[in-house]
């Protein structure tokens, strides 16, 4: 009986511990750690950054908001900094948080294209065309890299 009151207590009390919930949405816990490095696959020679693509109007069409936004800004900065792998970092956290942004594809593919990983930068500009049918700016960027990225194979 006793171990059964104690129950009783623990369980009314969990109920009334407050939910916290963090702004904009985002998850909280382990999942909002950034997330780890990408997969090490061999590196040729960076791409130039004269055949990097940029983002024709950045936030132009846009159809998610707040915090992918900013992700996407920040991955961008990255991406011109040259900074690809952090780049990838920040966005990854907006794939996990939107997975259908067509953006989010072609700031992937132009990172790992300037990586010269030509292979993985393709495989992400195809997945993110199906997604951008509704985003005429990034679905010209992305038809833009990928032919970039096949005429340098």
């Amino acid at each position: 009986m006793k171990y059964a009151l104690t129950l009783v207590v623990l369980v009314a009390m969990a109920g009334c511990a407050p939910i916290m919930v963090p702004v904009g949405g985002a998850p909280s816990g382990p999942s909002s750690q950034p997330p780890s490095q990408p997969p090490s696959m061999p590196q040729s020679e960076p791409r130039p950054q004269g055949d990097l693509i940029a983002p024709s109007s950045p936030a132009t069409e846009r159809v998610s908001g707040g915090a992918v936004d900013s992700l996407l800004e920040d991955a961008w900065r990255y991406n011109r900094q040259g900074e690809y792998d952090r780049s990838n970092a920040v966005v990854e956290r907006a794939l996990r948080i939107n997975h259908a942004e067509p953006e989010i594809y072609l700031i992937m593919a132009s990172n790992y294209f300037a990586m010269a990983q030509l292979q993985l930068a393709e495989q992400l500009a195809r997945q993110g065309l199906p997604l951008a049918s509704g985003n005429a700016v990034v679905k010209r960027d992305l038809q833009r890299l990928l032919s970039q990225i096949i005429s340098t194979k």
